[in-house]
């Protein structure tokens, strides 16, 4: 009994860290309204905002990688954000070939944010929030305003959170923010990662706790 509860209690910290924490530990990515009619090979800015509880800049330091991940159920394309005045927005470049797109928010250390579809040709649909975020989002004390004139989107300006109406779906309505450029691709194609999940590193963790925990039983 005493080994087993040495192993849980190894084991435990170690999955906590892979739960989802969405008490202090999440963020929405808000896109900017993207270009009406997206044609393949073609090199597009999309501007986003990446804000932790849905309503601020993350607080933090050393946040990580952002950026915009397009996955159509065999390949992978990611473009990197880069920061932009305004806190919490960046713009990436992206070109892709024709598909039907799941578009996702890289978002540091925090979960990847579902976005929407992209279809190639064709536009961006963005999906409602979650219920729950949209919940806690609406149920959040107004802060003060980080942007002024320019802030993300259904954000009123002057305001510190997005109206409550308006965070039921956030689905800016399309419009240019980019002229088609030139049919330089700037993605890199890769397969899908599979230790790219902070799961699966979780259970690595976990294995090598274990085994610690076995190799030290059996010596004894």
């Amino acid at each position: 009994m005493k080994r087993i509860l040495l192993i849980l209690a190894i084991l435990a910290p170690v999955l906590a860290l892979a739960a989802p924490a969405r008490a202090g530990g999440w963020a929405v990515t808000y896109m900017d309204p993207a270009p009406a009619d997206m044609r393949p090979h073609t090199t597009y800015t999309l501007g986003f905002w990446l804000l932790q509880h849905g309503t601020h800049p993350y607080e933090g330091t050393d946040l990580g990688e952002v950026g915009l991940k397009f996955t159509d159920g065999k390949k992978t394309v990611g473009f990197s954000g880069v920061e932009l005045r305004e806190p919490a927005h960046y713009a990436a470049a992206i070109s892709l070939p024709p598909g039907t797109w799941k578009v996702e928010g890289v978002q540091g250390w925090f979960a990847p944010y579902t976005i929407g579809i992209l279809s190639v040709p064709g536009s961006l649909k963005v999906d409602p929030i979650p219920e729950d975020l949209r919940q806690a989002i609406d149920g959040q004390t107004p802060r003060k305003d980080h942007w002024g004139e320019i802030h993300p989107p259904d954000f009123p300006a002057g305001t510190a959170s997005p109206s409550p109406s308006a965070s039921a779906s956030l689905s800016p309505a399309a419009g240019a923010v980019g002229a088609p450029g030139a049919t330089t691709t700037v993605a890199v194609v890769e397969p899908d990662s599979w230790w790219r999940s902070p799961y699966t590193v979780a259970a690595v963790l976990a294995l090598a706790a274990l085994g610690v925990v076995v190799h030290r039983v059996r010596r004894r």
